[in-house]
């Protein structure tokens, strides 16, 4: 079934021709932080069917933004990553996050939960207190992890931080939910900043 397009010479138009189908811009945020394979992209998608998150991944491919390759570490996997162009959405998509935190504030308990869905939404409210300083800055919520340089909000999983933010996932829902600040979390000790620097600096203050 040939894919749907907006038919507008017009390049947000054209974007969305390439991401704007259901689970596309979601599939971007698993890949966000690293190479996946099949099964755990599917696992952490809860309520796709294979034969969509497959066709997602064909055209995916198909445009530029995701890429198949062997990944090794003890035995070949094959796995699925972002290209140096797919990743250029991983800031759209943080900025998404950002944007939709203030709807989290209705929590319902069939709704899935991760715990890195967590990162990239706590990923902005960092850079935001951080007021302009940058660095790399790894967040960590509930034994997942990210690496973000944090003036461009570019994930760098190899480089070493500067800063380590450690948040619980109750205190990550009352920060995405607008119940408390990160500031105040952080005076109280309910997040932990851990290392020095400008970025260290203006979160502790």
């Amino acid at each position: 079934m040939p894919r749907r397009s907006y038919a507008q010479y017009c390049a947000v138009a054209r974007g969305l021709d390439v991401v704007g189908e259901r689970w596309t811009l979601l599939i971007v945020r698993e890949l966000a932080f690293g190479p996946r394979r099949y099964t755990d992209l599917h696992a952490d998608l809860p309520g796709i069917s294979t034969d969509v998150l497959a066709a997602r991944l064909k055209e995916l491919e198909a445009d530029g933004v995701v890429e198949r390759r062997t990944f090794a570490p003890a035995a070949p996997v094959r796995v699925y990553d972002l290209t140096d162009r797919g990743r250029l959405l991983v800031p759209v998509v943080t900025a998404l996050a950002a944007w939709g935190s203030p709807l989290l504030a209705a929590h319902q308990e069939t709704d899935a939960v991760r715990h890195h869905w967590y990162l990239l939404p706590l990923a902005a409210l960092v850079r935001d207190a951080a007021a302009g300083a940058g660095g790399v800055v790894e967040l960590r919520v509930e034994g997942s992890s990210c690496r973000l340089q944090l003036a461009s909000m570019t994930v760098v999983p190899d480089e070493a931080p500067d800063v380590v933010v450690t948040i619980t996932p109750k205190i990550a829902d009352e920060l995405l939910a607008g119940r408390t600040t990160l500031a105040a979390a952080i005076t109280d000790g309910q997040v932990l900043v851990e290392g020095s620097g400008p970025v260290a600096d203006r979160l502790s203050r």
